[in-house]
């Protein structure tokens, strides 16, 4: 047996050695445990294991294997020894105690295991640095093996290896119905939330040989930033929902406070608990107003329950930032609209209990408040348009369009309430005048100036509008009475008839107003302000600083004037004007000329006198035609007068009323000096040209030069109507007038009314005191004559002188005049 255990020990495929059991020395060691342990087998006998031994491991070495006076049983044991070349192998050494032929050996036979450590070693290593875990659970929910990162679980189970899942995480009733049911035979795939994390848990069911489930396979996959990642994207994709619907929301015309309220409720809602408000900034960006106040009790829940928390009345933050800022996590702040002037701040407080602000939630806050500062920049931009659209640029008050819709609303409400609203229209007199003399500046400050003296002069709720260029009008709403509106108007003339100062000039301003008032059956507002617009031009015909309320008879009188307009324009060309004459006496009773008067021959109506025809001087274009007309005619009728004066009398007068327009008119004066060659006025006749005095208080320059030029033709110039507009003194020296007719109201009365006489008188005194020449016109009694003539008036016409005749009367011999008198007069 001894001489064949050698050729046995060396034949061996396994690594074999032989160590002494006393002295623990390696007597023997085959060629396979020279390869495994890199040494030879000179190397090897005579050491000890702890020499090969890993140096951590010689003790265990000692202790397990070499255990001198022992008589052990058979030992596995897994060690690691080293090879001089300072590799480590993994080797699995099963030992025994057997008689040797110098005493007890133990004879140990090597495995090199070092590929199986190594791959275990790896897998553990995925397992313990990878986010899943596995678990293996029997019916009864006790864990049979665990392996992975799942530390809060092995070390429950570490804890407690007795304990049934079922009881030992009873705190996670989810996880434990999802082992229930896979037991049941389910195969389940489920995302839970445990110790804070978030696992993607697979279980799968194993059948025993009698088909009903065994075991419990569970594989949890730590998915935490995984879902985190997705909450975050599905919590911005809502933000980017909500703030994209609060866009659009502003782009379809969403009112402002609507929009600011509906911004509020969506950030209080969406952040959960917070409490948010909304301020106006004024230019130094302090706040104004609230545009909106949110609190959690204001927002209602998914499940249609107020929330429960209270208005919270916490720290706010300051408005002074540009951007949203965390303050102590439980407050944001944002300024919106332009970096440079925020119009509004966004304030959201969420105060402790509740959790702090993210840098998500501060983005998605900044988020909504760059949609509200656009939507607000573009609100303000569609308020000043439509402010401007709805008001005067000028003067700031409402327009015609603005003041319209107004009346219209107010007729509703007084229909209903049956009350009655007064319309004013209101047109400045000699507004023109101011504009051509002291400039536009001047014309634009004048009309500020009145809608200010407007605005004092009207009752508190009326309202003042402005129309277009000089013209104005009042809303006056609850009239009782005529009475009512009339005081109203009456106070808007006083008012506005108070001098003015312009630049260094003083203005004197008056205006004509027209009164209408609703009736139940009012409807519509512009008719309304058509009646009041008639009534004014009523006034204004009467004179400056009138005021005239509507009646139909107006509007038919209008109707008429419209009709005849139109046919005016056929008349010259069908010779539908005749001319008619009506003489003028002197103080002496003698016949001094002739007014030559345009008279329509219609073919209807009979002749028609120029008072109810003849249109008014704003209307150029019809009235110019025939005044040119009634000129060229009458002196082509004056140079065949029949004359039986001697020689040396002066030539009769020869009045024509003309407008201001004509005057001005292209070729008018170059043509009347042919025509008065023609003509031989300087012999036959003195030509008179009559301008009625509102239309010389227009004083305009090129007014001023063709009265120069007209008395170089040596035509005398007359101020027509004369006390019924507002022509100054300073108007009066800068036209050499020779004549001035009164006006009807001053001849009306004179001989009843002291106030009357007294006003003549004046005037009378005035004339003669600049050397001019006076008339009176529409004499009709005795009395008025007499009254007169011995006041000193120079020159009368009138019923009472005699009536108007289709020819020139006969001229009888007159005496010469001398002094003031003479025909040539004395100018100032």
């Amino acid at each position: 047996m001894a001489q064949e255990r050698p050729d046995l020990f060396e034949l061996l495929n396994l690594a074999v050695t032989v160590t002494d059991f006393r002295t623990g020395r390696l007597r023997r060691a085959n060629a396979a445990a020279c390869a495994l342990l890199g040494r030879s087998e000179v190397e090897l006998v005579g050491t000890h294991w702890q020499d090969v031994a890993a140096p951590e491991e010689r003790a265990l070495w000692n202790k397990e294997i070499h255990r001198p006076g022992q008589r052990n049983p058979p030992l596995r044991r897994l060690i690691r020894l080293r090879r001089p070349d300072h590799s480590t192998v993994h080797v699995l050494v099963t030992s025994a105690t057997v008689p040797g032929p110098a005493g007890r050996e133990i004879l140990s036979q090597l495995q090199d295991v070092s590929d199986e450590i190594t791959a275990n070693d790896r897998l553990r290593l995925i397992l313990d640095n990878t986010p899943v875990s596995m678990f293996l659970v029997d019916r009864s929910g006790f864990v049979l093996a665990s392996e992975g990162l799942m530390d809060a679980t092995l070390s429950r189970l570490a804890e407690h290896p007795d304990v049934s899942v079922f009881t030992l995480f009873e705190d996670l009733p989810d996880a434990v119905g999802l082992l229930q049911d896979a037991l049941a035979g389910r195969p389940l795939h489920h995302v839970i939330e445990a110790f804070g994390r978030c696992f993607d848990l697979h279980l799968a069911p194993i059948s025993g040989p009698d088909g009903e489930v065994s075991y419990l396979t569970c594989v949890a996959t730590d998915v935490t930033e995984h879902q985190q990642a997705l909450a975050t994207l599905r919590t911005r994709s809502i933000e980017q929902t909500l703030v994209a619907d609060l866009g659009q929301q502003a782009l379809e015309g969403l009112d402002a406070t609507t929009m600011w309220t509906r911004a509020a409720q969506m950030l209080a809602e969406h952040l959960g608990g917070a409490a948010v408000r909304i301020h106006e900034l004024d230019d130094a960006g302090q706040r104004t107003r609230t545009l909106a106040d949110v609190s959690p009790a204001d927002v209602t829940s998914a499940d249609g329950a107020q929330a429960g928390v209270g208005r919270s009345e916490g720290t706010w933050c300051t408005p002074q930032l540009p951007a949203a800022t965390v303050t102590n996590g439980h407050n944001l702040v944002v300024a919106t609209g332009r970096g440079d002037r925020p119009s509004a701040v966004v304030e959201v407080s969420r105060p402790p209990p509740g959790p702090a602000f993210s840098e998500q939630d501060a983005q998605f806050v900044r988020s909504v408040g760059a949609v509200l500062g656009a939507a607000a920049m573009r609100f303000r931009m569609e308020d000043e348009i439509r402010r401007q659209s709805l008001h005067d640029g000028l003067t700031g008050l409402p327009n015609r369009t603005a003041l319209l819709d107004r009346l219209d609303r107010a007729l509703r409400r007084a229909r209903g309430d049956g009350t009655r609203i007064g319309v004013l229209f209101i047109d400045l007199d000699g507004f023109k005048t101011v504009n051509d003399t002291l400039g536009h500046q001047a014309g634009d400050n004048l009309l500020r100036l009145t809608a200010q003296r407007l605005e004092h002069a009207v009752r508190p709720a009326d309202v003042v509008g402005r129309l277009s260029g000089d013209e104005f009008a009042v809303l006056c709403e609850d009239i009782d009475s005529p009475t009512a509106i009339e005081a109203i108007a009456d106070r808007v003339l006083a008012t506005l008839d108070t001098p003015c100062v312009l630049g260094e000039r003083t203005v004197l301003l008056s205006a004509s107003v027209g009164i209408a008032l609703s009736e139940p059956e009012t409807a519509d507002g512009e008719d309304l302000l058509n009646a009041a617009d008639i009534a004014m031009y009523a006034a204004k015909r009467r004179g400056p600083g009138r005021r005239l309320a509507f009646d139909e008879a107006m509007r038919t009188r209008l109707l008429a004037q419209i009709t005849d307009n139109d046919e005016l324009r056929r008349v010259l060309s069908d010779d539908e004007l005749v001319m008619r004459y009506q003489p003028i006496h002197d103080i002496d009773r003698g016949l001094a000329g002739v007014e030559a008067l345009p008279y329509w021959l219609h073919p209807h109506r009979g002749l028609v006198p120029p008072a109810q025809f003849l249109p008014d001087p704003a209307h150029a274009g019809l009235r110019v035609p025939i005044d040119r007309w009634a000129v060229g005619r009458a002196c082509r009728a004056a140079a065949r007068w029949e004359d039986e004066r001697g020689d040396g009398a002066p030539p009769p007068l020869l009045n024509v009323t003309v407008s201001s327009r004509c005057l001005v008119e292209d070729r008018f004066i170059s043509e009347l000096d042919l025509l008065l060659s023609a003509t031989g006025a300087e012999v036959r006749y003195r030509l008179c040209l009559q301008i009625a005095e509102r239309e010389v208080a227009d004083d305009e320059p090129a007014l001023l030069a063709a009265f120069g030029e007209l008395c170089r033709l040596g035509v005398d110039l007359c101020i027509g109507d004369y006390g019924s507009a507002l022509t100054t003194a300073a108007a009066m020296n800068q036209v050499p007038f020779r004549y001035i007719r009164f006006s009807g109201i001053y001849v009306d009365g004179v001989d009843r009314s002291p106030v009357h006489h007294a006003a003549a008188g004046a005037l009378l005194h005035f004339a003669h005191e600049l050397g001019i020449r006076t008339m009176a016109g529409d004499v009709t009694t005795s009395s008025q004559l007499n009254t007169l003539r011995a006041m000193r008036c120079d020159l009368f016409l009138g019923p009472v002188i005699g009536p108007s005749t289709a020819r020139l009367p006969r001229l009888p011999r007159l005496p010469r005049l001398t002094g003031r008198e003479d025909a040539q007069g004395t100018h100032r």
